[in-house]
């Protein structure tokens, strides 16, 4: 799994939530947006888990992430 910059994929978790994945300091940059955005946030050691059951929340991250110039890898 890749974690620098955003991690996101389409598949829901089996809760029903997308998944996005992302490194400490990515999180940092995104955190006040992803606050904003009402967005379930755990951490794991070094590595960030968002999770959401809205699509366009998480495309909304992953927009203003692109505008932020984080990469984004998505499968």
């Amino acid at each position: 799994m890749r974690v620098r910059g955003l991690n996101v994929g389409r598949r829901r978790d089996p809760g029903g939530n997308y998944v996005v994945t992302m490194d400490l300091e990515t999180y940092e940059l995104l955190k006040q947006l992803i606050n904003r955005l009402g967005l379930s946030v755990e951490t794991v050691g070094n590595v960030v888990i968002v999770r959401d059951k809205s699509w366009s929340r998480i495309r909304r991250l992953v927009n203003s992430a692109r505008e932020l110039g984080i990469s984004v890898y998505e499968d």
